[in-house]
This record gives structure tokens, sequence and C-alpha cells, in this order.
């Protein structure tokens, strides 16, 4: 008889011949044939055990596991809870119930009924030990307990083999057999939910329904965003590129010097809002500028447009103005944003220059940007800045670099300072207050996918005379670059103190300014967006004159999906009661004249009051009670007030005067005794000292 002894085990022992190992040899004689292998206590590696005996035709397997704190009958279940099943699965299978085409109307469903063989597992008991033996794919198996000495093994194995003989007749093979009914079912009812479905059975279908919706959507949305959507912007660019580029060189090249006012006028009729062209050699980058100038901090409209004006919520193919830069291409600083197309299109190449560290290579190969304009033709500008920053404070303080006009020169220098001492590369590029600066902004995820960073590349305009040639031996890497403070909580290190213009000017320090600086003027840094709703005096600004910039309290709005949100406007409930008690009546529930919400500055109309007359008084209006939120005595307000703004919530009420009225004497009618002391004046009122300040709410 072939024997296979299975020893399971947490930690596997060495390959010598242990005592455990000496155990089995009780088992072999001249009849026996015994392997014994000690593999690792996992189900997966037992299954695979177990089809490799069968393969090898083994009379009996026998499996030795430590029990621990378990049972045996725990530990066996935890053993072969779903090994059972799926041999079950292997010797029968079900029989197929399909039925081609559609079922007619009325027409009942077959069953088909057949026997299906079950595993049985008998028990067996050793003295003190306790074993479990049942049949897997023509296999007789036993589980059995490691401590069980070699004379109880070899008992146990003759036991099984004698329980399945006597067992042969109820249990033929190890199995029994129990009654099962399939429904013989067309491709529809397999897959859907049917009436005569079970609960079970229909909720197996809808779970499967879903899972493959989800699977069919998932497949859409990635072929849609990795080919669909690309090859749509590559053909719209294309075609842009085609207008653009009309007149070419003999060489097939696109010449920028031969673009002419007739390319412009296409242009424009395509896209009124087309006012530049910006190129960068050894990149994709090769676009129309468009500027729409309704823009505004909470909505830029070419961000999920393209230049056709039309909505793509996958990613857009234009290259778009900021709308801070509000003097367009002659602005002071001209911003322009550009997506990071994950296929390498819009501004994606702007990441070749530089990473954690600047790429000194591909600066040197592509130093400059080229932009054309309807009127003022080609223009080169020169890059002095490439540099990282974040957009959003959960990453840390950052440099506000959003700015697209300056009060002065003090403020633009001081601006272009902290440009420079973030650049990853000392660019040998000079400037001063007259130039004109270029910046191109594109997401970037040195910092986690879609975290709001940014890749900021800055060039000035080339100068009238001025070579368009960079020397770009003279660049070197900027080991000492300002990054943002994420930067260090990251990587570690200390973080540059930051100075500002003047200071540095002062000390000699800045090799790359070539102007006349004119000291006039604060050179404080303007912010780029403040909240409506925050009063202007307390506007926050930048400060570049510390070691850490102080955080903007301004909201964002970057080239990827992330503009400002619009704040958000605080309703406050307005009550305002003009009852009096003198007149209503009294058991009645008091309401208010006015009661409603409304937003936060808000002015409301007070209603007119009219004199209350009854019992011989009259009630007039003397003033209003104003009682609000947070405060603890009330205010008041003159009766001629006619609007009150809302700021919280607020509860006015009408503060009367009560006077009373003496009618005339009449001739028939003898007038009433009055006392000696208090004369009635005839025809006058009388005003009574005590006031009604109104009903409580």
């Amino acid at each position: 008889m072939k024997i296979l002894v299975l020893s399971l085990n947490k930690k596997l022992r060495k390959a010598d011949k242990t005592e455990y190992i000496k155990k089995f040899d009780a088992l072999l004689s001249g009849e026996n044939e015994v392997e014994v292998k000690e593999i690792f206590d996992n189900s997966l590696l037992l299954e695979n055990e177990l089809k490799k005996a069968v393969k090898a035709k083994y009379d009996f397997v026998v499996v030795s596991s430590p029990l621990g704190d378990k049972s045996a009958e725990t530990a066996f279940r935890s053993k072969f809870a779903y090994i059972i099943p799926k041999g079950e699965r292997k010797i029968q299978k079900t029989p197929t119930a399909k039925k081609k085409g559609r079922r007619k109307k009325g027409e009942e469903i077959e069953t088909i009924t057949y026997q299906r063989k079950k595993t049985h597992v008998f028990t067996l008991e050793l003295g003190d030990y306790t074993a479990y033996t049942f049949a897997y794919i023509g296999l007789k198996i036993a589980f059995v307990p490691d401590t069980i000495d070699a004379e109880a093994l070899e008992n146990l194995i003759h036991n099984s083999l004698d329980t399945f003989a006597e067992n042969e007749q109820v249990y033929s093979g190890g199995y029994s057999t129990q009654k099962r009914s399939v429904r013989v079912l067309t491709f529809f009812e397999r897959h859907f939910p049917i009436k005569s479905d079970p609960k079970g059975e229909k909720i197996r279908k809808s779970v499967m329904l879903t899972a493959m919706l989800a699977f069919v959507v998932a497949a859409y949305l990635f072929v849609q965003n990795i080919y669909l959507i690309p090859m749509h912007n590559n053909a719209i660019i294309s075609d842009i590129q085609t207008v653009f580029y009309d007149g070419q060189s003999s060489n097939g090249k696109t010449d920028s010097n031969k673009i002419t006012k007739k390319n412009w006028k296409k242009l424009k009729k395509i896209n009124n809002e087309i006012v530049g062209w910006v190129k960068i050699d050894n990149t994709r980058i090769d676009y129309p500028v468009l500027w729409h100038k309704g823009d505004n901090a909470y909505d830029q409209y070419y961000l999920w447009r393209n230049y056709k004006k039309e909505y793509m919520a996958g990613g857009t193919t234009s290259i778009f103005m900021d709308w801070r830069s509000t003097k367009g291409m002659d602005s002071k600083n001209v911003i322009l944003h550009g997506h990071h197309m994950e296929d390498g299109t819009m501004f994606a190449d702007l990441l070749k220059y530089g990473g954690y560290t600047g790429n000194l290579k591909f600066y040197k190969k592509s130093p400059v940007v080229k932009i054309s304009t309807p009127k003022g033709g080609t223009q080169t500008y020169k890059i002095f800045s490439i540099f990282k920053s974040n957009v959003d404070n959960y990453l840390g303080e950052y440099f506000d670099f959003y700015c697209g006009k300056f009060k002065n020169d003090p403020q633009f220098l001081n601006y272009v300072y902290n440009l420079r001492i973030r650049s990853l590369i000392n660019c040998p590029v000079s400037i001063n207050e007259d130039d004109q600066i270029l910046s191109l902004v594109t997401c970037s995820y040195e910092f986690g996918y879609g975290s709001n960073f940014r890749t900021v590349i800055v060039a000035r305009k080339c100068r009238k005379g001025e070579s368009e040639e960079v020397d770009t031996s003279a660049a070197s890497i900027n080991k000492k670059a300002v990054w943002p403070q994420c930067y260090y909580s990251r990587f570690g290190g200390t973080r540059p103190t930051v100075s500002t213009f003047r200071n540095e000017y002062k000390k000699g320090k800045l090799s790359w300014y070539d102007g006349t600086y004119k000291s006039k003027g604060s050179e404080q840094l303007p912010t780029s967006y403040t909240v409506p709703t925050q009063p202007p005096s307390t506007k926050a600004t930048t400060q570049p004159t510390t070691a850490k910039p102080k955080t903007s309290s301004k909201a964002k709005t970057s080239s990827k999906a992330s503009t400002p949100k619009k704040p958000t406007v605080k309703t406050y409930t307005i009550k305002v009661f003009t009852n009096n008690p003198a007149t209503d009546n009294p058991n009645a529930k008091i309401k208010p004249k006015i009661d409603k919400k409304v937003k936060s500055g808000v002015t409301i109309k007070l209603p007119k009051i009219k004199d209350y007359q009854k019992d011989g008084y009259k009630y007039t209006l003397k003033k209003w009670k104003v009682k609000t939120t947070g405060s603890k005595k009330p205010k008041y307000l003159k009766k001629k007030t006619k609007k009150f703004k809302v700021t919280t919530n607020t509860v006015i009420r009408a503060v009367y005067q009560k006077t009373q009225i003496i009618a005339p004497t009449q001739p028939t009618t003898k007038p009433k005794p009055t006392t000696p002391t208090k004369p009635t004046k005839p025809a006058t009122a009388a005003t009574d000292p005590k006031e009604n300040e109104g009903d409580e709410e």
C-alpha cells in the first residue's frame, strides 16, 4: 500500500530524520511504501499536495496537524471546510440545464432531478486520540493530531480501511447521495432575476449583474481616458496647428517667422478669444493661448473647455490665461495655465525641467519660450526661474506666485527676487524693473497624486536689440533653492532664510539685477485673491521678509479643477413684533409681523405702526427694542427708523407710549368730581408715566 504522510507545521523543521519522522517507520513493511512530507500549515498548500497525491495514485494519506488550544473537530473543519466541497465537484458535475432560444408565453420551467454525491466524514476513536477519515477524489484520507504515537497511527490506518469496507453498502466509496433538482433555464433566465427564483438566487444574480456593470463602466472609462480622449485631443490640436502654420518652409518644418496676419485671421474665425501662441523647442508645447475676459476667481472658462469651446470632463486642450493677468498679453506678468495631461500633451512637458532637483541638461536644450501674438509677432522669453510650489494650506506655508500686476517697481522686483531664490536652477538671465515676465503653470505630483502642487516656469521678455541666445554654460543647479515647508517636513533639513530684494540689493548680492533701483514705495507683495466676505481692513498679504512666509488666506485658482470655492453666505432669522397687549387679545398666541430667514447683510423694511385707541387711552409708537444673539443688553432704534440691516439672529419689538384721552364736557352731562390736589384740565391729555414695552415672546 502506498501511503503519504503530510505533517503540517507553523515552523518547518530541518530535513534530517528527527524523532517525529522516526515514528512513521512502524508503517514500513514489505507491503507498504511510506513517504513523509513536512509542509507549512496552510489550506491552499494542503489542497495542492492532495491534488499531487491523486495524480501520484497514493492509496492512503495521513494529515498530521498540531492542535494547540483547538479541539480535534475545530482543527479539522478549519483545514477541510472548503477542500471537501471542491473534491465533490471534481467527481460529479451538475447536469447541463440550458434551454436554447426563448421561452414561450405560459410555458413552464422544466426541472432535471439527479443524485448528488456528498462526502461522509467518519469519526474514529483510538484511546485518547480522535481522528477523522473521508474520501477525496479516490483517495482515503485520515486527519490525526501530531501527538499520536506510532502504534496508534498504524491501528488508525487499519481501522479507517475497515470502516470504509463496513459502510460500503450505505456509503459507497465514502459518499452518501442526496436528491437534487436543477431548472432548465434560458440565457436570460440564468443571468437575470425572475419571479420564480428563490430569494438567495435573486440576490446572487443582482450582485453579479452589478459587478458586470461596474466592470463595463470601468473598462469604458479606462479606454476613454487612455485612448479616446487623447486621440480626440491630438486630432483637434493637429487641426489648429495646421491652420496656424499655414505658411511652411520648403523643408516641411514649421517656421514661426512666416506666420502672417492671414494666419491670425483664420484663428480668429475659429475662436476670437485666441490671443497668442506658445511654443517651446524639444517639447510638445505648441498651442494657442486663450483669454476669456469674463474669468474670475470662481470660474475660468477654458479650464474644462478646448479652443472650440467644447466641454471636456477628462481634460482639455487649452492653454488659457489666468484671470489675474488683467491686461492680457500686455500684462506685467502673463500667467498661462495648462493641464498636465497623462498622454504628455499640454503643459506636461514642463516637468522635464526638473522634479526634486533641476534638470540642467534639459534646460540647456530649451532655455527659451516663444510667444507669438497678432500685433507683436514672435517674441522670445528667456527662462530665469524653475520652481515648485503648493497652492493650498494643507501642505504647509507657500509662496503666492499668482501676481498678474504690481503697484510699483519695488513690489515687482521683490516678487522676482522670491522667484529666483526658489528656482531649482541658477539661470544666467538678468532682469530689471522694466521687463515683462511670463509664467507657465501646471500641476505636478511630487507630494502625491492629486495634491495641490505646481511646477512653474518663469521667463522674461527678450529686450529690444538683445540676443535671443542664452549662455547656458553659466547655468548651475541651485542647491539652496527654497522649497515649501512640506519639502522639509518630508526630507528634513533647514529652510533657507527668505529676505527681500531691498535688503539683498544693499548687500550687493544680486548679480542678476541690471537696473537702476529706486526704492520708492512698499515692496510688500500683493495678494492674488481676497475672500469677498473678508473686510478690506483685514486683507491678508504675503510677507517675504520673514524666514517662513506667512500663509495667505486667499483662495487659489489652479490649472486643474482647483478653482476657489465660493464662500458660504450665512442666513439669519429676523422677527418683528408689533403687538400691543392693550389692544390685542391677551389669550391669543402672539405672532410676529415679520418672521423669515434672510442672508447676512440684507436690509429689511420695518412695518408702519398705526396709533391704537382703546378704553380712553391712545397707544403711539415710541421706539423699537432690538435684541440680537450674543448681546446681553437690548438696543433701541428711533421710531422714525424705517430700515434695519440683518447681521445676526434678531428680534425687534415695538415699544408704545400710553396716553389717556379725555372727552370734551357735554352740557347735559354732569362732570365727574375731581380731587382737590389733581384738578382736571379740560380737553387735554395726561401722559401715563408707565410705558408698555411690548409682549414677551
